[in-house]
């Protein structure tokens, strides 16, 4: 018995997917070599804590280390009271400043510290970006610099934007 095969255009249509197929698997085989995988992209900085886990912020508008968040600014971001322990290795100079009221207030490398009401738990970052009280509220790095970028933590947790104070 003998088959025939009848050269079609369908014929072709299939040969060339077939063809064109194995032509993407020896492209992407790489001749039996393997290619270092993508580097990771560099981790995001993190913030300090107290040691309640407490996110720490400082205050853009404060200037020449004194701090510019005073009475009611003072009861939504409490400063952090000088000598509490931070989390998360403070790799700057700490400190401490007097403020208006004569309290001790911890600094790190130069910036007054807060905490934010807003935060309800251990590691929200509500504050984080606020433009209240006359500047901006940023999370504090290990070495006190600010860290400027919004943070997945950082939406305000049931709706709580904080309000305009």
């Amino acid at each position: 018995m003998t088959v025939k095969t009848l050269a079609t255009p369908r014929t072709f249509g299939l040969l060339a997917a077939l063809s064109a197929a194995g032509l993407f698997a020896a492209a992407c085989s790489g001749g039996g070599t393997t290619a270092a995988p993508p580097a990771a992209p560099p981790a995001a900085p993190t913030h300090l804590t107290d040691s309640k886990g407490d996110t720490i912020y400082l205050f853009a508008a404060d200037h020449d280390g004194q701090s510019a968040c005073a009475a009611s600014c003072a009861s939504y971001w409490p400063p952090v009271a000088a000598g509490t322990p931070l989390a998360g290795a403070a790799k700057g100079s700490v400190g401490s400043i007097t403020r208006p009221d004569g309290s001790q207030q911890e600094t790190l490398g130069g910036h007054p510290l807060y905490r934010y009401i807003g935060d309800k738990s251990a590691g929200q970052a509500n504050g984080q970006g606020l433009n209240l009280n006359g500047g901006l509220w940023w999370m504090v790095a290990s070495d006190g610099t600010a860290i400027t970028t919004a943070t997945a933590s950082s939406a305000p947790a049931s709706g709580y934007g904080g309000g305009n104070y």
